[in-house]
């Protein structure tokens, strides 16, 4: 694509998506009926939840495509390329076609002040309908009830992954009220897969499913005779719910054999998720931990580690949004370092606004400007730390260090 069409693309960073952040489905579903309402008779499973909804995403599309069939799938936010939010058959929209109908997208409805989100998800459906697939998988962005994914009336299953408490500003402060938010997506008849949550969370969705009249099939963590492509126990989690959407789907007249949902889950692979980046001959555990649920499976993680007793180096990137203290207390112990940075682009905790964080161990802790510089001040030590030091905290500090990273390869 010519530099001079980047700039539709630019538009679409996480910051300004962030920033046009407007929830309701009014706008999307207008625009959606002008284009023609694409895709409208393709069931889709729906993903929800705070947690864990990439990965549910991944694993279904890894079985769906060693079953051969024809799906779309769209996830967000993206990692290195926004070409990612759009999927078929495990291939990315390029870039000349996603150009294409995001600026018919503009041009015809820009009286509909459709957010970036809504216009992305204009463009996916409308890439699906051209593409003729067969079912759609749509990971929610924010919340579920007034989500844009949820502008598309077909779904018939809803796969919920863990539900905590991230995204106050948008779907109320308490457990019960982002429960809510999320779990308006089901409907009468629609077949729900969960993971164990809380029993707050379990009571709430149970409630939702008999309010509505729909069928709720609860999942325990995989079995061991199953191989998963992902790292962390509490894939097994995801897995286990991606594997009950696929068992639905067969209720519903898929027919996807036992061997492909082996094949599947042993195949899957997800980027930025517990992946060990290779960054001039040593290694640095990233993972997109974002919030309070995730911190507490990346600590629980961390037990297993060999050597974690010894002390960690974090390397940590927190947006403002989000609730670093319930981060740094589930990860910090005390033989940790904590080497603070910002998330690149975005504003970000700093550690004068830390200090009174007990967990924060002041000799253990430095500030750096940029995540480049706490990697220089890592190879400047007498020894490399006996455990890989762990970059987290934000999707779009991980990003940016296997960017980086990749760089510096070539």
């Amino acid at each position: 694509m010519k530099n001079a069409n980047l700039k539709t693309f630019e538009l679409l960073s996480p910051k300004y998506e962030r920033d046009n952040i407007n929830l309701g489905l009014s706008r999307i579903k207008k625009a959606l009926q002008k284009l023609g309402n694409p895709c409208e008779n393709i069931p889709a499973i729906q993903i929800i939840g705070t947690n864990g909804k990439g990965s549910i995403a991944a694993y279904l599309e890894s079985i769906l495509f060693e079953s051969k069939r024809n799906f779309g799938v769209t996830t967000s936010p993206h990692l290195l390329d926004i070409c990612e939010r759009i999927r078929v058959n495990k291939k990315n929209i390029n870039k000349t076609d996603f150009e294409k109908i995001y600026r018919l997208i503009e041009k015809k409805f820009s009286t509909f002040e459709l957010t970036p989100f809504e216009k992305i998800i204009c463009c996916a459906l409308n890439f699906f309908d051209n593409k003729k697939v067969e079912l759609l998988i749509l990971e929610a962005g924010l919340g579920g009830r007034l989500d844009a994914t949820t502008a598309h009336k077909f779904r018939p299953i809803i796969a919920i992954g863990n539900i905590g408490l991230d995204h106050k500003e948008f779907l109320g402060d308490t457990i019960e009220k982002i429960a809510e938010e999320k779990l308006a997506v089901i409907e009468k008849n629609a077949i729900v897969i969960s993971c164990k949550q809380n029993s707050q969370v379990e009571n709430l969705i149970t409630q939702k499913v008999q309010e509505v009249g729909a069928e709720i099939i609860w999942k325990d963590a995989i079995t061991s005779s199953f191989e998963i492509g992902l790292k962390g126990i509490f894939q097994k989690q995801n897995a286990s719910v991606a594997v009950g959407a696929i068992e639905a789907l067969n209720n519903l007249g898929f027919n996807i054999k036992e061997k492909y949902i082996s094949e599947g889950l042993k195949k899957t692979s997800w980027k930025g998720r517990l992946e060990i980046i290779n960054y001039l001959n040593k290694e640095i555990l990233v993972d997109c931990a974002h919030n309070y649920p995730a911190a507490k499976a990346l600590s629980h993680e961390r037990s297993n580690w060999e050597n974690e007793d010894k002390g960690i180096y974090w390397i940590l990137g927190v947006q403002r949004q989000k609730d670093i203290y319930a981060i740094l207390k589930t990860l910090l112990k005390k033989s940790d370092h904590l080497l603070l940075v910002p998330v690149p682009n975005q504003p970000s905790w700093q550690l004068n606004d830390l200090s009174h964080i007990k967990k924060i161990v002041p000799q253990k802790t430095i500030e750096f400007k940029t995540f480049e510089l706490a990697i220089e001040y890592l190879f400047s030590l007498e020894k490399w730390p006996p455990n890989h030091p762990v970059l987290t905290g934000s999707i779009f500090l991980v990003a940016e260090f296997i960017k980086f990273a990749n760089k510096e390869k070539n």
